[in-house]
Protein backbone atom coordinates (compact mmCIF):
# COMPACT_ATOMS: atom_id res chain seq x y z
CA UNK A 1 0.00 0.00 0.00
CA UNK A 2 1.30 3.46 -1.00
CA UNK A 3 0.26 5.38 2.37
CA UNK A 4 2.45 7.63 4.56
CA UNK A 5 0.96 5.35 7.77
CA UNK A 6 2.78 2.73 9.17
CA UNK A 7 2.03 0.59 12.10
CA UNK A 8 5.13 -1.52 12.94
CA UNK A 9 4.32 -5.13 14.37
CA UNK A 10 6.56 -7.90 15.75
CA UNK A 11 5.88 -10.30 12.92
CA UNK A 12 4.20 -11.55 9.97
CA UNK A 13 1.17 -13.17 12.14
CA UNK A 14 1.04 -9.80 13.38
CA UNK A 15 0.98 -8.16 10.41
CA UNK A 16 -1.83 -10.80 8.78
CA UNK A 17 -4.28 -10.03 11.39
CA UNK A 18 -3.99 -6.28 11.52
CA UNK A 19 -4.48 -6.50 7.75
CA UNK A 20 -7.94 -8.43 8.00
CA UNK A 21 -9.21 -6.44 11.63
CA UNK A 22 -8.63 -3.50 9.27
CA UNK A 23 -10.63 -4.67 6.47
CA UNK A 24 -13.55 -6.40 8.22
CA UNK A 25 -13.93 -2.90 10.25
CA UNK A 26 -13.11 -1.08 6.70
CA UNK A 27 -10.38 1.11 8.65
CA UNK A 28 -8.56 0.13 5.38
CA UNK A 29 -10.24 2.72 3.29
CA UNK A 30 -10.35 5.78 5.80
CA UNK A 31 -6.89 5.11 7.76
CA UNK A 32 -4.93 3.68 4.79
CA UNK A 33 -2.51 2.20 7.14
CA UNK A 34 0.75 0.12 5.76
CA UNK A 35 1.26 -2.38 8.46
CA UNK A 36 5.23 -3.27 8.54
CA UNK A 37 7.35 -5.78 10.36
CA UNK A 38 10.53 -4.68 11.52
CA UNK A 39 12.55 -5.77 8.21
CA UNK A 40 9.94 -3.96 5.82
CA UNK A 41 11.24 -0.90 7.42
CA UNK A 42 14.61 -2.00 7.83
CA UNK A 43 16.33 -4.67 5.09
CA UNK A 44 19.14 -5.42 7.69
CA UNK A 45 17.17 -6.91 10.42
CA UNK A 46 16.48 -10.29 9.62
CA UNK A 47 14.86 -11.21 12.65
CA UNK A 48 11.05 -10.82 13.65
CA UNK A 49 10.52 -10.03 17.90
CA UNK A 50 9.97 -6.94 19.93
CA UNK A 51 13.53 -5.91 20.22
CA UNK A 52 13.50 -5.78 16.09
CA UNK A 53 10.95 -3.33 16.46
CA UNK A 54 12.40 -1.30 18.70
CA UNK A 55 15.49 -1.12 16.08
CA UNK A 56 13.45 -0.47 13.32
CA UNK A 57 12.47 2.73 15.17
CA UNK A 58 15.68 4.54 14.35
CA UNK A 59 15.02 4.37 10.46
CA UNK A 60 11.29 4.89 10.54
CA UNK A 61 11.98 8.45 12.87
CA UNK A 62 14.92 8.79 10.39
CA UNK A 63 11.84 8.19 7.32
CA UNK A 64 9.55 10.63 9.41
CA UNK A 65 12.36 13.19 9.05
CA UNK A 66 12.36 12.95 5.20
CA UNK A 67 8.31 13.08 5.29
CA UNK A 68 8.36 9.55 3.53
CA UNK A 69 5.94 8.70 6.84
CA UNK A 70 3.13 11.27 8.69
CA UNK A 71 2.30 9.32 11.18
CA UNK A 72 3.97 5.35 13.34
CA UNK A 73 2.45 3.79 15.45
CA UNK A 74 4.02 0.69 17.30
CA UNK A 75 2.05 -2.56 18.33
CA UNK A 76 4.12 -5.17 20.17
CA UNK A 77 3.06 -7.68 23.01
CA UNK A 78 3.20 -6.95 26.53
CA UNK A 79 4.32 -10.13 27.23
CA UNK A 80 4.79 -11.70 30.85
CA UNK A 81 7.17 -10.67 33.69
CA UNK A 82 10.13 -13.73 33.73
CA UNK A 83 12.69 -12.56 36.80
CA UNK A 84 12.69 -9.34 36.85
CA UNK A 85 10.66 -8.04 39.41
CA UNK A 86 9.89 -4.57 37.44
CA UNK A 87 6.31 -4.91 36.07
CA UNK A 88 6.36 -5.74 32.63
CA UNK A 89 4.31 -2.67 31.44
CA UNK A 90 7.17 -0.75 33.15
CA UNK A 91 9.81 -2.65 31.48
CA UNK A 92 8.17 -2.22 28.04
CA UNK A 93 8.01 1.63 28.43
CA UNK A 94 11.63 1.98 29.28
CA UNK A 95 12.41 0.16 26.45
CA UNK A 96 10.51 2.54 23.76
CA UNK A 97 11.36 5.32 26.08
CA UNK A 98 15.30 4.78 25.45
CA UNK A 99 14.76 4.94 21.54
CA UNK A 100 12.07 7.35 21.42
CA UNK A 101 13.43 10.07 23.71
CA UNK A 102 16.85 9.82 21.65
CA UNK A 103 14.43 11.44 18.86
CA UNK A 104 12.82 13.93 21.05
CA UNK A 105 9.28 11.79 21.72
CA UNK A 106 7.95 12.14 25.13
CA UNK A 107 6.02 9.72 26.51
CA UNK A 108 2.17 12.81 26.84
CA UNK A 109 -0.46 9.81 27.73
CA UNK A 110 -0.54 6.04 29.43
CA UNK A 111 -4.01 5.29 29.72
CA UNK A 112 -5.10 1.98 29.02
CA UNK A 113 -7.63 2.13 27.29
CA UNK A 114 -6.66 5.30 24.63
CA UNK A 115 -3.41 3.51 24.49
CA UNK A 116 0.33 5.31 24.88
CA UNK A 117 1.49 8.79 23.01
CA UNK A 118 4.97 9.83 22.42
CA UNK A 119 4.91 13.88 21.51
CA UNK A 120 7.54 15.78 19.95
CA UNK A 121 6.38 19.56 19.61
CA UNK A 122 8.32 19.68 15.95
CA UNK A 123 6.01 16.77 14.34
CA UNK A 124 2.20 17.08 13.81
CA UNK A 125 1.18 13.55 15.30
CA UNK A 126 2.54 11.65 17.89
CA UNK A 127 3.64 8.09 17.93
CA UNK A 128 0.90 6.09 19.43
CA UNK A 129 2.06 2.77 20.95
CA UNK A 130 -0.28 -0.09 21.86
CA UNK A 131 0.72 -3.18 23.99
CA UNK A 132 -1.38 -6.19 23.49
CA UNK A 133 -3.58 -7.35 24.59
CA UNK A 134 -4.96 -3.71 26.50
CA UNK A 135 -1.80 -1.81 27.23
CA UNK A 136 -1.91 -3.46 31.23
CA UNK A 137 -2.35 -7.12 31.33
CA UNK A 138 0.44 -9.76 30.28
CA UNK A 139 -0.31 -11.73 27.25
CA UNK A 140 0.28 -11.36 23.44
CA UNK A 141 -2.04 -10.73 20.22
CA UNK A 142 -3.87 -14.69 21.34
CA UNK A 143 -4.75 -12.74 24.82
CA UNK A 144 -6.76 -9.87 22.71
CA UNK A 145 -8.94 -12.38 20.90
CA UNK A 146 -9.49 -14.71 23.54
CA UNK A 147 -10.87 -11.68 25.66
CA UNK A 148 -12.46 -10.73 22.69
CA UNK A 149 -14.46 -14.05 22.29
CA UNK A 150 -15.74 -13.20 25.85
CA UNK A 151 -20.12 -13.39 25.76
CA UNK A 152 -19.83 -14.58 22.40
CA UNK A 153 -18.78 -18.12 22.73
CA UNK A 154 -20.72 -20.88 22.38
CA UNK A 155 -21.00 -24.02 24.52
CA UNK A 156 -18.25 -26.03 22.57
CA UNK A 157 -15.90 -23.39 22.36
CA UNK A 158 -16.07 -23.03 26.11
CA UNK A 159 -15.59 -26.80 26.60
CA UNK A 160 -12.55 -26.93 24.35
CA UNK A 161 -11.21 -23.76 26.00
CA UNK A 162 -11.74 -25.39 29.01
CA UNK A 163 -10.00 -29.04 27.93
CA UNK A 164 -7.20 -27.10 26.38
CA UNK A 165 -6.43 -25.58 29.37
CA UNK A 166 -6.35 -28.40 31.72
CA UNK A 167 -4.49 -30.21 28.98
CA UNK A 168 -1.42 -27.49 29.21
CA UNK A 169 -1.67 -27.15 32.75
CA UNK A 170 -0.73 -31.01 33.28
CA UNK A 171 2.63 -30.10 31.69
CA UNK A 172 3.08 -28.56 34.83
CA UNK A 173 4.81 -24.74 35.73
CA UNK A 174 7.82 -25.61 33.56
CA UNK A 175 5.94 -25.99 30.40
CA UNK A 176 3.71 -23.43 28.53
CA UNK A 177 3.93 -21.46 31.85
CA UNK A 178 2.54 -18.20 29.85
CA UNK A 179 1.15 -19.63 26.62
CA UNK A 180 -2.15 -20.73 27.57
CA UNK A 181 -4.54 -18.41 25.45
CA UNK A 182 -1.88 -19.76 22.79
CA UNK A 183 -2.69 -22.89 23.45
CA UNK A 184 -6.58 -22.09 23.63
CA UNK A 185 -6.27 -20.01 20.36
CA UNK A 186 -4.55 -22.52 18.08
CA UNK A 187 -6.06 -25.46 19.05
CA UNK A 188 -9.40 -23.80 18.57
CA UNK A 189 -8.67 -22.74 15.13
CA UNK A 190 -7.24 -26.34 14.77
CA UNK A 191 -10.63 -27.97 15.62
CA UNK A 192 -12.98 -25.86 13.75
CA UNK A 193 -15.24 -26.85 10.48
CA UNK A 194 -12.59 -25.51 8.49
CA UNK A 195 -9.24 -26.02 10.17
CA UNK A 196 -6.49 -23.40 9.99
CA UNK A 197 -3.94 -21.91 11.81
CA UNK A 198 -4.34 -18.31 10.42
CA UNK A 199 -5.92 -16.09 13.52
CA UNK A 200 -7.58 -13.73 10.86
CA UNK A 201 -10.37 -16.63 10.89
CA UNK A 202 -11.05 -15.83 14.48
CA UNK A 203 -12.32 -12.46 13.36
CA UNK A 204 -15.68 -13.18 12.94
CA UNK A 205 -16.57 -15.00 16.22
CA UNK A 206 -15.05 -11.78 17.99
CA UNK A 207 -17.40 -9.73 19.77
CA UNK A 208 -16.96 -5.95 18.92
CA UNK A 209 -18.50 -4.88 21.70
CA UNK A 210 -16.06 -5.90 24.19
CA UNK A 211 -13.80 -3.54 25.58
CA UNK A 212 -10.26 -4.47 24.26
CA UNK A 213 -12.21 -4.40 21.12
CA UNK A 214 -13.37 -1.10 21.16
CA UNK A 215 -10.44 0.32 22.31
CA UNK A 216 -7.86 -0.98 20.16
CA UNK A 217 -10.34 0.25 17.42
CA UNK A 218 -10.11 3.55 18.66
CA UNK A 219 -6.63 3.91 19.00
CA UNK A 220 -5.78 2.60 15.43
CA UNK A 221 -8.19 5.50 14.57
CA UNK A 222 -6.93 7.98 17.04
CA UNK A 223 -3.15 7.59 15.79
CA UNK A 224 -3.79 7.62 12.30
CA UNK A 225 -6.61 10.37 11.92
Amino acid sequence: MDSKKVLIVEGITDKQFIEYFLQYENLDIDLKINVATANDIDNDIQYSTKQAVFKSLHTAIKQLNRQFYTHIGILIDMDFRHQSKTPIKEQNIKQLSQVLNEYGFELQQGNDKQGLFFANEEYDNPIGVWLMPNNNDEGYLETWIENCLTNNMDNSVQEHFAKSSEFVQSFGETHFKHHLNKANIYTWLATKPKPTQDLYQALENLNPQTADYQNFKQWLTTTFS
